[in-house]
């Protein structure tokens, strides 16, 4: 199996590289699945519970402002339920959907990731209406025992 290079210290995740990420997994689970079912899952923001019983790689996106009037600090944190066999890679990209100035300075910080549940906090630097997703990539090895 390839083996992937270490990235440094604040370097972008680029294309290139969540594809190496996303490549390696899919043959990870090709060798280790008892299927070979479909492995990739798009989610909206409508679905609490994520089945990730077959899928080894989530995308998700959640609202976390919808025309909201924020303020400068402000933090809104939120819940990404799953279920893997161990803590998934989870990689947050905050969507000025609105394009406004409040919406330009989200800062998305992951605060904890366990197998059944990412935890984000989403932080406003400006105040003022904001309409904002955050994009979600969770990568994992499947619990085929759910």
């Amino acid at each position: 199996m390839p083996q992937l290079p270490i990235p440094q210290r604040g370097q972008p995740l680029d294309v290139s590289y969540i594809n190496s990420i996303v490549t390696t997994v899919n043959d990870l689970v090709k060798q280790v699945s008892p299927t070979s079912s479909n492995i990739t899952k798009i989610i909206g923001d409508t679905t609490n519970s994520i089945p990730t019983s077959q899928s080894s790689v989530l995308g998700v996106v959640k609202n976390i402002a919808n025309s909201a009037t924020v303020t400068a600090g402000e933090e809104k944190s939120f819940d990404i339920d799953f279920s893997f066999k161990y803590p998934p890679i989870v990689v947050a990209t905050p969507w000025n959907k609105g394009n406004t100035d409040s919406g330009k300075n989200v800062s998305v910080f992951i605060n904890n990731v366990t197998t059944s549940k990412a935890t984000l906090v989403a932080k406003f630097s400006a105040s003022g209406t904001a309409t904002v997703d955050v994009n979600v990539l969770i990568i994992g090895i499947p619990n085929w025992n759910v």
